[in-house]
């Protein structure tokens, strides 16, 4: 008889995650039925406070199949639980988007690559009840791992990161040519008006905080008068500019967005000498159909090193627009090779997103591991601690130093106006 183990930090053990379900996940996996399962041994996948809107599993099941010796597989388990409090998840429909994402829109850009590329992980079972829950395979095995959110990432890492998103946006584009309305359902980002709705919405009461401890911050530093006005003028409108900053335009170039491209949703490969050489995207929960200036922004603003940030915007952008000429030359689809004055232009109309990514993500982003222990949804549900945590946020000398740099830099580009 096949057990379940779970590991001490396991607080609340999954009842869903029964034997019955792996049998299924392995036989998908494995693609055959005549299978044993052995022992399945469930512990946490994630660090406390390291992810906000699911619980990460990190499964091993063991197995024999007839006339082999023992074997085991790995698994990630992602299981979205259904609170009233993040309802958002549900207005966003987080768990649809990704499981069509993963059954239907990485298998077939990944194909137009002629199968040279690998976008993210496979993706081997779905439930919807009793919790939204999926199966991934554990990149682990490919040697796929994080990268340190705390420092942000180096010119090196972010070359790579511009390389594959170019070739992620380009694909998609073909994508939509071929299928006209693949993308249709990817109209809800992480800033729709549908989980924005709510003044009392946990997504925009953790903005409001973020933005009013912004203004508190930057209101007592020297030389920075102006910009605390503008700062506290742009947050009397708060949602309205925040919709505004995601909102398709007319003209625009149009790609399938990540969403939420930023360090923890990366997995690097790397090799002998600790230099990286490939990687991988997962959570696609937040993917939406844009410009690509919203993958751009977000990503310079929540994940590059300063120096990175200060420094190296311009070839870095060059480096995205190579790679998307040449994978849409070689999809030969008659796709027209935007220019990288059209790079630029996406990028800048959309600097609104990389400000809203400076202030309402990257505060948590930039967080020491010493202080994300109790960084969860449910908590930050309490005002009294949201109030604490984000003023312990704005604390950070990283994102002190990093926001005097890029709050002038939005000053110019028109964002505060």
């Amino acid at each position: 008889m096949c057990s379940i183990v779970y590991d001490a930090e396991v607080a609340a053990p999954p009842k869903h995650l029964d034997v019955a379900f792996f049998e299924e996940v392995l036989e998908t996996a494995l693609r055959t039925a005549r299978v044993e399962l052995l022992s399945i041994h469930i512990r946490m996948g994630s660090s406390t406070g390291e992810n906000y809107c699911s619980q990460i599993y990190r499964t091993k099941v063991a197995y024999r199949l007839p006339g082999q010796a023992d074997q085991h597989m790995m698994f990630i388990v992602k299981s979205i639980p259904r609170v009233e409090s993040v309802e958002f998840i549900e207005d966003l429909q987080v768990y649809l988007k990704e499981k069509i994402t993963y059954h239907d829109v990485l298998p077939r850009l990944e194909l137009l690559m002629q199968c040279k590329r690998r976008f993210g992980p496979k993706l081997f079972q779905c439930l919807k009840q009793p919790e939204n829950t999926l199966v991934f395979e554990d990149l682990g095995h490919l040697g796929f791992v994080m990268a340190c959110r705390e420092s942000g990432l180096n010119e090196e890492h972010c070359r790579l990161v511009m390389e594959r998103l170019a070739e992620f946006h380009a694909t998609s584009m073909a994508l939509a040519v071929l299928d006209p309305h693949i993308f249709e359902s990817y109209s809800d980002g992480m800033l729709s008006p549908n989980g924005l709705a709510k003044d009392d919405g946990l997504l925009m009461r953790f903005f409001a905080g973020n933005g009013e401890e912004l203004h508190t911050v930057v209101s007592t530093w020297p030389g920075y008068e102006r910009i605390a006005e503008k700062i506290a003028k742009y947050m009397k409108n708060q949602r309205a500019n925040l919709v505004r900053s995601q909102a398709l335009q007319d003209k625009e170039i149009r790609v399938l967005n990540h969403g939420d491209l930023w360090v923890n949703n990366l997995l690097f490969k790397y090799d002998n000498a600790k230099r990286p050489q490939d990687l991988i995207l997962i959570d696609f929960q937040l993917s939406i159909w844009g410009s690509p200036g919203i993958d751009l922004n977000y990503f310079f603003y929540t994940s590059l090193s300063l120096e990175v940030l200060r420094h190296k915007r311009p070839q870095l952008l060059r480096i995205y627009h190579t790679r998307m000429s040449e994978t849409l030359l070689n999809l030969d689809l008659g796709i027209p090779v935007p220019s990288y004055e059209q790079i630029l232009e996406e990028v800048h109309r959309r600097e609104c997103y990389g400000f809203f990514a400076s202030y309402g993500i990257f505060p948590t982003v930039s967080q020491e591991k010493s202080q994300t222990a109790d960084n969860n949804l449910e908590n930050f549900t309490d005002a009294d601690f949201a109030k604490q945590k984000v003023r312990q946020m704005f604390e950070s000398p990283r994102l002190r130093e990093t926001l005097r740099h890029t709050l002038p830099h939005f000053e110019r580009a028109g964002v505060l106006d």
